[in-house]
């Protein structure tokens, strides 16, 4: 056989199909069509040399806001994320039941990137950060809402709901106990921000069901994943042993390397890393984008093949396209990256001024999007 493209000369990292070596991935038009050992390649088409670099999956960013069009701190995904080797993303609660189609016109159906979303449990979802949205559970439309997840089954994929004691008041929980009410009835998962929550994560987590998201697994504000002497909750551990998924979410003050380190020393590792990409955050230093946050989390101790595993294998199974996005599996979406990890010294620091110095940096070089380069470095 042959294909339309072929890279070569890369080490390939595929957590999905347990690959980490010297190899070679063919694509035929937009599919992946087979991984080959050195010098046993069909002939290509179109051949790239990745020489030195590391080659993967197209990057799944499972916590972004991308609603350019209708709230105020939307990126654009094209233009923003397949320069850094994205090539999904999960929108989280930009939109309500009443902006969502104007969301899903205006920049999802338009977008080249594969866009998917958790709806917002209030109404208007997350148009601005000078006031909260509406968490008041009796103007929840769960009908509404369950019209849209009918509609757009291969494009939602959870309900969002925020419970910081800034954002609830004397609600509570309540909201969250509602939003997941919601969820029961269609059949989805909740994805909850966590930062600065209303009661211990003892109490609340236990509400978290298998497939549930804990976004910003990592915060330091009120109460977090770490009881008083340090050490990671019973109840934590026992959240993960049921299923419910630990995203880092990290943003710009999402995290702190102390609760991030006391995490590990428990090799309680993230299940997915994303970035919860803003306009303030992106190309911004702290933040930037999915590479810089991969880059903290090798720097911090991670293994490189679990940080790629939780940016493609595990996103995939958050979006429900397991063995069609995030591997190189033959017949997935030809969606690939490839980067060169080269020596730096970049310090990226926390909330709280603790800093973590970068001596290593994943640079994209290549971006290829259903079979097509999308992306490519000027030197490369």
């Amino acid at each position: 056989m042959s294909g339309s493209l072929i890279v070569k000369n890369g080490t390939v990292l595929d957590s999905s199909l347990g690959i980490n070596r010297e190899a070679s991935v063919m694509i035929d038009d937009a599919y992946f069509a087979g991984i080959y050992e050195k010098s046993n390649e069909p002939p290509a088409v179109q051949e790239i040399d990745a020489s030195g670099c590391l080659v993967m999956p197209g990057l799944i960013d499972t916590h972004i806001h991308v609603f350019n069009a209708g709230t105020e701190n939307g990126i654009i995904p094209d233009l923003t994320l397949l320069p850094m080797g994205v090539t999904a993303g999960i929108d989280q609660g930009s939109a309500g039941s009443g902006n969502f189609q104007g969301f899903y016109d205006s920049v999802i159906s338009r977008s080249k990137v594969h866009i998917f979303a958790a709806l917002n449990i209030s109404t208007s979802g997350l148009i601005t950060s000078s006031y909260p949205e509406n968490l008041d559970p009796k103007f929840f439309k769960a009908d509404d809402i369950q019209r849209l997840f009918e509609k757009y089954p291969d494009v939602l994929c959870g309900i969002k709901v925020r419970i910081s004691k800034e954002l609830v008041g004397d609600l509570g929980l309540l909201p969250l106990e509602k939003a997941l009410e919601v969820a029961e009835k269609v059949d989805t998962r909740v994805s909850v921000h966590t930062t600065n929550p209303p009661a211990p994560v003892s109490e609340f987590i236990q509400l978290f069901r298998k497939d549930d998201i804990y976004s910003h697994a990592f915060q330091g504000r009120g109460h977090s994943i770490l009881n008083d002497n340090g050490k990671l909750s019973s109840e934590v551990h026992e959240a993960r042993s049921r299923g419910v998924i630990f995203d880092t979410a990290d943003a710009r003050v999402h995290y702190l390397y102390p609760v991030i380190k006391a995490a590990l020393a428990e090799n309680f590792l993230p299940d997915t890393i994303s970035t919860d990409l803003v306009q303030g955050s992106v190309f911004q230093p702290g933040v930037f984008g999915l590479p810089r946050i991969m880059s903290k989390y090798l720097e911090l101790g991670v293994p490189l093949i679990d940080v790629v595993r939780a940016v493609t294998e595990r996103p995939a199974e958050v979006v429900n396209r397991k063995g069609q996005l995030g591997t190189l599996r033959e017949g997935a979406c030809a969606d690939l990256a490839i980067f060169k990890l080269v020596d730096c010294e970049s310090n990226i620091t926390d909330r709280e001024g603790n800093t973590l110095t970068l001596h290593k940096m994943l640079v994209p070089q290549c971006t290829i999007l259903g079979g097509k380069v999308v992306f490519r470095q000027f030197n490369f």
